[in-house]
């Protein structure tokens, strides 16, 4: 018999009451922690497919030695924080894997088909069907599936185009053909019992294979789902049986943190620069010295190229001065990685550049997707669409040159035709006009009012012309006054 579990769980009593009849649990405290060697059914695990609690051996069975056959065993509480887990396995054959972070499985998935639209079987061991399921997994894979099986895969690229070797232990994401990093090593299908530890930290991903280093990964991690288990499978070549016990886990709370980014231009053509800046804060706390990448998109976010890494200074702010070379639409990115401590955070705005007469430029800078951004010259409106996720805000902030507008007093925001509340602030050469709005599709107008003469907008020609206008007139009086007095003379 073995010793009994080692239990820290915080109970959820309704009128006194277990919910359901099913123990109901949550992390609380930091840290906290759970472990089961399965010599009795702690009802933390829901069991799918093939996978059960063998009572006599005391382990979890994902697979037994049948063809076709797929197992998962879900950790019944949710974990989206940074933890340690530890246990151990036994097979040889196909494959399992440890997964985290991951999203629930649709209700069509067929345990037993290792191809098709909702087959997880074979190669997919139990992680993903025909499409991906977001999340991450640690393989365990000893078969080598071929390019063709992954290449099908509905909103998944592979990475390599086939499994790395028919031996070896990886990081995956979203589907088993996503290799983000991967070892090979006879070792995992030997049959024989090994202990696996990994530590998922705030951006790193690190495994222990019996006591020894063997893979390490470091980069942002995606949080948006909570599901965390094990499931491995066989597919039509292969059947093995795939083991596991003395399972435990670890979890300590991770700080969320605020990544702030604002884009503030310049309104010279010759001079325009972009200022970007921002903060990273965690309740209330500047996080100091902390790397900040900033990236920029010409192509609506199908490529990105890295702009500079900025470092955070004592009071969690960082600035960095760009200087595009052509006018258009840009999105700008900060990306934080997160610590130990420390959720990653990642914030884009959209910067948008159009030229205005010889010398100066209109940009807008929003969290919105801003297009179709043109200007009246002879109604003396400027206008562009905004766009994005329903339910939440929007933001605009509007440079505009000084030697454009007549009176800023005088300047108007509209919003599908009514007029929005606007805040304008002085800056060296130019205006910012900021609103806000809640997000759909939205037309925007911004009324200059009158402008001055085309002499001050920085036309040279026109500039010399009034000017010659103005002398032209008193000249002439003179010439006419002179004129006179010289007939006068003449008489």
């Amino acid at each position: 018999m073995k010793s009994p579990i080692v239990l820290f769980l915080i109970f959820v009593i309704v009128s006194g009451f277990s919910l359901a009849g099913v123990t109901v649990f949550v992390f609380a405290q930091e840290p906290a922690s759970f472990s089961d060697d399965f010599s009795t059914d702690s009802s933390t695990w829901q069991y799918l497919g093939s996978a059960h609690r063998d009572p006599t051996n005391q382990y979890v069975v994902l697979t037994t030695s049948s063809n076709d056959q797929t197992g998962v065993a879900f950790f019944r509480a949710p974990i989206q924080d940074s933890f340690i887990v530890n246990f151990s396995y036994k097979g040889s054959g196909d494959g399992f894997l440890f997964f985290f972070y991951k999203q629930k499985y649709p209700s069509t998935i067929d345990w037993e088909e290792s191809y098709g639209d909702n087959g997880v079987a074979g190669g997919r061991l139990g992680f993903n069907t025909q499409s991906i399921i977001p999340g991450y997994g640690i393989e365990f894979d000893g078969w080598a599936n071929i390019a063709y099986e992954f290449a099908d895969i509905v909103g998944g690229k592979p990475n390599p185009s086939a499994d790395p070797s028919d031996n070896h232990i990886a990081l995956i994401k979203d589907f088993t053909g996503n290799h983000l990093a991967y070892v090979t090593d006879q070792r995992i299908y030997d049959n024989v019992w090994h202990q696996v530890s990994i530590e998922v930290q705030g951006s790193s991903i690190t495994v222990y294979f019996d006591q020894a280093l063997i893979l390490q990964w470091s980069g942002v991690v995606d949080r948006t789902y909570d599901g965390l288990g094990f499931s491995g499978s066989n597919g039509q070549v292969e059947a093995s049986w795939h083991l596991i016990d003395n399972f435990s886990v670890i979890t300590r709370n991770l700080h969320k943190p605020t990544l702030t980014l604002s884009c503030g231009s310049l309104t010279s053509c010759s001079a325009f620069t972009v200022e970007v800046k921002g903060s990273l804060v965690t309740e209330g706390t500047a996080i100091s010295n902390a790397p900040i990448l900033l990236s920029y998109s010409a192509t609506g976010g199908k490529s990105w190229q890295d702009l500079t890494l900025v470092y955070t200074d004592s009071k969690g702010s960082y600035s960095a001065a760009w200087m595009p070379t052509v006018t258009g639409n840009y999105l700008l990115t900060a990306t934080y990685e997160g610590d130990d401590d420390n959720l990653g955070a990642s914030e884009t705005v959209n910067l948008v550049v159009a030229q205005f007469a010889e010398r100066n430029v209109f940009s807008v800078s929003s969290n919105s997707t801003v297009t179709s951004i043109a200007f009246n010259s002879e109604s003396h409106i400027l206008s562009f669409t905004v766009s994005g996720e329903n339910g939440t805000t929007g933001y605009a902030d509007v440079y505009i040159a000084k030697s454009i507008i007549g009176d800023i007093a005088n300047v108007r925001a509209y919003l599908d035709g009514g007029e929005i509340e606007d805040t304008a602030t002085s800056g060296n050469d130019f205006w910012l006009l900021y609103f806000s709005y809640q997000h759909s599709a939205h037309e925007v107008s911004v009324n200059l009012g009158v402008l001055p003469p085309e002499s001050v907008l920085g036309n040279p020609l026109a500039i010399a012309l009034t000017i010659g206008g103005v002398l032209a007139v008193p000249l002439a009086v003179v010439f006419l006054i002179m004129r006179r007095r010289s007939s006068k003379e003449e008489i």
